[in-house]
């Protein structure tokens, strides 16, 4: 068997496996989603679809009174207007968001009520994805409505607000395609550990459920991380759904804590090391979401103690984060984990140099597949850093890019293994294969090189060429 293919990047199949099992009974659906949001062509459509089902998830959660007032209850006279005005604010960004994910169709009302009851019929199906968020928009529209009204009542005991999320729960849980995740549920198209260094750690753990148990808890902490950014730092205006957003985190976090000092040293036969690091991570939020006080114990309008509430959650999740680097790499700080411009630079120069020795390979392993005298062997050194790239540049790539490079990454991987085909032919088919390829890095390659972190640091041609020279001895 040859090397790459005993070698098989971790990436390759670690993080699909982990996204499918944490998505238990929904995968089929899910998989099938991830295809569609890739063929829409809408700018910047992975971080559309973040953003709604943040606040999905949101809307969800907002509705456990533990996650607003943590282990104290609400007195019963209390008026749940300001709440309400955050649900309409969060539902309302939630249809406009799910507007531009959606091809027009023609809405209102229809004249013919046979013709009205078949578009209701085929939309309750569900059969794809654009059906599914077409149903829960109008869904979420008509919830619109009802909460404009309400809010002009007198005063919203707490009975009406917990029936108004009955209400969304319900529309938001059959939803097939968009049912919110759960905690420590993952999605391909924008979950992702984006730090260069962790991903290198990672993929050096020869221990599979260690890598795993960490690598669960650093995709949860990134997620959170991710999400406190749609609660804006002054002088950007609030609204009223960055409650619905904190009410999130805190829920997620919490469930993080409970992973980390539950699940994490199960998952680990390294239980000693892992445990003490999962204690240590845990205690860090632990100690944050005891210490600021519940998300609705001050007045709404306190802005203070909202942009409190974002900075010690953000503090405490890059905290747990940097614990749990440390137990991966003793020697791995704080620096370059996080989404600041450090991280970004790094990343987007790790993924330049990655693409550029990609597009050499190519042209290399074409070259030598011309020669009169090639045999397979003269592919192996792409194949074996194709494996390599998996690992760490693939990551770096935004999810609406990564279909080109899973049809290469999967010819590269199987193709001595075609029947029906002389070695001759396979040869030539795989040639013509990295031309085109190495085309289509090129052009990645100048979308990267155009990153504004990168306009000022041009290509170091000779650690590049260094490196390439280490891919093709193998080393």
């Amino acid at each position: 068997m040859p090397a790459a293919s005993q070698k098989r990047a971790f990436a390759q199949d670690f993080f699909f496996e982990l996204m499918r099992d944490s998505q238990r009974v929904r995968a089929v659906y899910l998989a099938e989603r991830e295809r569609w949001i890739r063929s829409l062509e809408v700018s910047g459509r992975e971080e559309i679809l973040f953003e709604l089902e943040v606040l999905l998830c949101g809307i969800d959660r907002f509705f456990n009174l533990r996650n607003l007032f943590g282990e104290a209850q609400p007195p019963q006279e209390r008026d749940w207007k300001e709440e309400l005005k955050a649900t309409r604010d969060a539902v309302h960004r939630s249809v406009h968001l799910s507007r531009k994910l959606i091809e027009q169709r023609q809405e209102g009302s229809l004249g013919d009520d046979r013709a009205r009851a078949r578009l209701g019929s085929e939309l309750r199906e569900q059969r794809t994805p654009e059906e599914s968020l077409f149903l829960l928009r109008s869904g979420l529209v008509a919830h619109q409505g009802i909460l404009d009204q309400l809010l002009r009542l007198d005063g919203a005991p707490q009975s009406l607000f917990l029936d108004v999320g009955q209400a969304l729960q319900h529309e938001l849980f059959v939803s097939r395609y968009f049912c919110p995740p759960a905690a420590l549920e993952f999605r391909a198209e924008y979950d992702r550990i984006g730090s260069v260094l962790l991903l290198e750690a990672l993929r050096l753990l020869e221990d599979e459920k260690k890598r795993r148990a960490f690598a669960l808890a650093l995709l949860a902490s990134f997620r959170a991380l991710r999400s406190l950014r749609y609660v804006p730092s002054p002088p950007v205006p609030h609204t009223r759904r960055v409650l619905v957003i904190l009410a999130l985190v805190r829920s997620e976090l919490q469930a993080l804590v409970g992973y980390l000092e539950g699940d994490l040293p199960r998952l680990s036969p390294a239980a000693g090391l892992v445990a003490a690091a999962g204690k240590a991570a845990a205690e860090k939020i632990r100690q944050v979401l005891a210490a600021i006080p519940p998300l609705l114990a001050q007045p709404l309008t306190d802005r203070a103690q909202l942009d409190l509430q974002r900075d010690k959650l953000a503090e405490a999740t890059k905290l747990c984060v940097g614990i749990l680097a440390n137990a991966l790499d003793p020697a791995m700080g704080h620096y370059a984990l996080f989404e600041d411009d450090a991280a970004r630079t790094d990343q987007s120069e790790r993924l330049r140099m990655d693409l550029w020795i990609f597009r050499e390979m190519c042209r290399y392993t074409a070259h030598a597949l011309e020669q009169p005298a090639a045999t397979p062997e003269a592919a192996e050194p792409l194949r074996r850093y194709a494996t390599e790239f998996r690992d760490v540049g693939y990551q770096l790539l935004r999810h609406s890019d990564r279909e080109l490079f899973d049809r290469f990454l999967d010819l590269l991987e199987g193709w001595s293994g075609r029947r029906g085909e002389s070695t001759q032919i396979r040869m030539q088919r795989l040639r013509d294969d990295c031309h085109r390829f190495a085309e289509i890095l090129e052009r990645a390659l100048e979308l990267v090189s155009k990153r504004s972190e990168l306009q000022k640091i041009p290509i170091d041609e000779a650690s590049y060429r260094e490196a390439l020279a280490k891919v093709q001895k193998g080393r």
